[in-house]
This record gives C-alpha cells, structure tokens and sequence, in this order.
C-alpha cells in the first residue's frame, strides 16, 4: 500500500465527520483491511454478515463483528437493512458498504480501487448458500 498524500488527507466537503487520519489508521489491521477489501469487491458493494465470513474464513464471528463496529466508529463502514417482508427464512437483511465519505477519502488517495477488488472476487468459489446471500437485493440496488 503506498503512502498517501498529507495533503489529501484534509477532510472534504464529501468526507465531513471523518477524520482521515484516524480513518486510515484503523486500516492498520490486515483483517480490517480485509474486511473493507471484501466490502469493495462485494459484486453489490454491500454484503451481509454470512457473506464476509464466507470471504473471511480465518477470523471468528466475534472478532469480525468487533472489526465492523471499529470501521462503523471510524466512519468507514455503515449498516444498511432491508425490509424483511418476502424473505425466506436464512435470508439476510443487514448489511454493510462503505460511507460515501471513505470512498471520497478512499479515491483521493488511490486506495481500495474498486475494479481490482471485483475482479479478485470474481474468482472466489462460491456455495450454493453464498449465491443465495448475494442474489438479496440491498436497500439502494437498481435492478
């Protein structure tokens, strides 16, 4: 990961509310850069909690939960929910994507860029339950 630049590291109209330093410090943790690695390969760039255990078999479900409510603290990451009304049962219904002011951040500094992350999660293998949990449509999907 390359050094960002000081200068892009002053809060934007886009990035109010998030200190950048403290933001990009939290990255520091490879599995919380993981976690923001999956969120920007998610093919709907917002997967739920079954998905990013899926795609990040080697950290419990505790630990991860404790990762998001970091990155959430941070203004990184933001939970969406969907209505549950004609879900079947097992069907998720949270879900987490990157704020608009991490992208804005993100993008300033040439970090996380989406195209790269997509196509690595591309080649992932993926269950029958994983096809499933990504064929949910998220609260904002246009399809």
């Amino acid at each position: 990961m390359s050094r960002p630049d000081v200068t892009s590291l002053r809060p934007s109209e886009e990035t109010a509310g998030l200190n950048p330093i403290t933001a990009l410090g939290s990255l520091d943790d490879t599995t919380r850069a993981n976690i923001v690695g999956t969120i920007v390969g998610h093919p709907k760039g917002a997967p739920s909690k079954k998905e990013l255990e899926y795609y990040n078999p080697s950290v419990a479900a505790s630990t991860l939960t404790d990762h998001l409510s970091r990155l959430k603290k941070v203004g990184l990451v933001e939970v969406v929910e969907r209505d549950r009304e004609g879900l079947e049962r097992g069907q998720p219904y949270r879900f987490f994507r990157l704020t608009n002011a991490a992208r804005d951040l993100f993008d300033r500094n040439n970090l996380f860029e989406p195209g790269a992350y997509r196509a690595m999660f591309a080649e992932v293998e993926k269950t029958d339950e994983i096809e499933a949990a990504e064929a949910v449509d998220r609260p904002g999907d246009q399809d």
